[in-house]
C-alpha cells in the first residue's frame, strides 16, 4: 500500500505544480506582458506625434526625398541639404555617384539611368541619371522586356510548378516573339530553366506562363510591386493579359509591361535580400537645427514576396546569365573576370522603347558582390543607330569601378559604398 500511495500522489502532485504555475502565468505574468507591449505601443504613437511634419512627409513620400537630394551638396562624406531649420542627409555615397556620374559623360550616355540599393536596408547608394533627360530615374513607361522573366521564374518555382531542371519542349528558336510559333513550330527544342533564363529563351518562358496561369502570374506580379500604388514611388505597370496567347507574351517580357529604374533595382533588391522586399529611400536622417534631435529613417520591410529557397535559385541563374547566358561575350563583362572576389548576376532585357525618347531599350538588373559588400542594381540605356553605351553594359563598367572603391575605401579605413548607414 505504502509503495502504491507513493504511485498515486507522484502525478497528481505534478499535475497540480502544473495547475499552479498555469495559474500564476496567467495571473501575473500575461498581464504584464501586455501592459509593456501597450506600453511600447503608446510611446511608438507619441514619437510617431512628436515627429516634425517635415519628417513624416519624408517618410511617405519617396519622390519627395530625391527632390530635396536633388538640392544636396557634398559635407565631408555625405549628401546634405539645409532647409534652414533642418539638415537632411542622405544615403547616396558621394564618391560611387560621381564615379558613376563620370562614366555616363565618358560615355556619353544621352537616354539612361543606373540604380545601386542596399539589399539590406533599401538605401539608395547611387541613383543617375543621363545629362539629356535628367528625370529618367522616375520615367515608368520603359518596356521592362526580359527583365520580367524574373516574376515569371518566381511564380513557378515558388509554387513548385517548377524547379531550375526542368524542361520544356517548345517550338521555335530562343529569340522567337511569337506564342503560336513557341506552341505549333515543327522545330522542337527541348528546353531547361536555368539555362533558359540565363540565354533569356522566349518560347521557354511563353509555354512556362501558361502553367502558371493568368491569376497566378499577375499575383507574383503585384508582390514584386507591379500596378502598386502609395509613396509616391515609381512602381511598374501592367496590363493584364486578355487570353493565352497575350499571358504567354507576358511571361517572356514581351506583353504590355512597363517600369522604371528605381522599381526594377527594387526587384534585384528583393531576390538578392532573401525575398523580402524593403521600403526604398534616399533619407538617412534628418537633424533638427533648433533642438539638435535627430530621426533616423530606419528599414522597413515591406513583407515577403518570394522563399528564400526561390530567391536563392533566382540568385544562382542570374550568375550563370553573366557565366553563359546573354551578357558572357559583352567586352566589359568579359573584363571583370581579372576582378578575383567579384560575383556580377542579372537579367537583360532587350525591347524597341515605345514612347519617347525612341529607340533600343537595353537593361541589367541584378547584383554586385565583392568581399562581402552587395548592391542591388538596376541600369538602362536607350541607344538609336548611334551607339553609345548600352544598359548592360553601364553595369558591368559600375562593377569595376565598385571593386576599384571597395579597395579603397579598405586602404583609407573609410567607410563602404554598400554600407552608408
Amino acid at each position: 500500500m505504502k509503495r502504491r500511495f507513493k504511485l498515486f500522489t507522484v502525478p497528481v502532485f505534478s499535475a497540480l505544480l502544473f495547475l499552479l504555475l498555469a495559474s500564476f502565468i496567467n495571473a501575473i505574468i500575461l498581464p504584464q506582458k501586455e501592459k509593456l507591449e501597450n506600453a511600447e505601443a503608446k510611446i511608438e504613437e507619441t514619437n510617431e506625434e512628436q515627429k516634425p511634419e517635415l519628417v513624416k512627409e519624408l517618410e511617405n513620400d519617396f519622390k519627395l526625398q530625391y527632390q530635396l537630394f536633388e538640392k544636396a551638396e557634398i559635407e565631408g562624406n555625405r549628401f546634405v541639404y539645409n532647409t534652414g531649420n533642418y539638415k537632411i542627409i542622405f544615403t547616396v555615397d558621394p564618391q560611387f555617384q560621381k564615379i558613376v556620374e563620370r562614366e555616363f559623360k565618358r560615355f556619353k550616355v544621352k537616354y539612361g539611368a543606373y540604380v545601386a540599393l542596399d539589399p539590406k536596408t533599401g538605401s539608395v547608394v547611387a541613383a543617375v541619371s543621363s545629362l539629356k533627360y535628367p528625370n529618367l530615374l522616375f520615367k515608368r513607361s520603359f518596356p521592362t522586356a526580359s527583365t520580367f522573366k524574373i516574376v515569371t521564374a518566381a511564380a513557378a518555382l515558388d509554387t513548385g510548378i517548377a524547379t531550375p531542371k526542368t524542361e520544356l519542349n517548345c517550338g521555335g528558336l530562343g529569340d522567337s516573339c511569337s506564342p503560336s510559333v513557341w506552341l505549333n513550330s515543327s522545330y522542337r527544342v527541348e528546353r531547361i530553366f536555368s539555362q533558359s533564363f540565363a540565354t533569356s529563351a522566349n518560347p521557354f518562358f511563353g509555354n512556362l506562363g501558361r502553367l502558371i496561369g493568368k491569376k497566378r502570374l499577375m499575383e507574383y506580379a503585384y508582390r514584386f510591386g507591379f500596378n502598386r500604388k502609395g509613396y509616391d514611388f515609381p512602381w511598374g505597370i501592367l496590363r493584364e493579359p486578355l487570353d493565352d496567347y497575350e499571358l504567354a507574351l507576358t511571361a517572356a517580357g514581351l506583353g504590355d509591361t512597363v517600369t522604371s529604374p528605381f522599381h526594377e533595382a527594387l526587384i534585384a533588391q528583393t531576390i538578392v535580400n532573401g525575398g523580402v522586399m524593403v521600403k526604398p529611400h534616399i533619407v538617412e536622417k534628418v537633424i533638427d537645427l533648433k533642438t539638435g534631435k535627430e530621426y533616423d529613417f530606419k528599414p522597413v520591410n515591406m513583407g515577403r514576396v518570394v522563399k528564400e529557397k526561390t530567391a536563392d535559385e533566382i540568385k544562382k541563374m542570374m550568375v550563370l546569365t553573366v557565366k553563359i547566358g546573354t551578357v558572357a561575350n559583352r567586352k566589359y563583362f568579359r573584363l571583370l573576370r581579372k576582378y578575383s572576389g567579384l560575383t556580377v548576376g542579372g537579367k537583360t532585357g532587350t525591347l524597341t522603347e515605345r514612347s519617347y525618347p525612341e529607340g533600343r531599350c537595353e537593361w541589367f538588373t541584378g547584383f554586385m558582390s565583392y568581399r562581402g559588400k552587395t548592391l542591388a542594381v538596376s541600369s538602362v540605356a536607350v541607344n538609336n543607330w548611334l551607339y553609345y553605351l548600352s544598359g548592360y553594359e553601364i553595369s558591368a563598367v559600375a562593377a569595376a569601378d565598385f571593386v576599384k572603391l571597395q579597395e579603397r575605401y579598405a586602404k583609407g579605413g573609410e567607410r563602404c559604398a554598400s554600407s552608408v548607414r
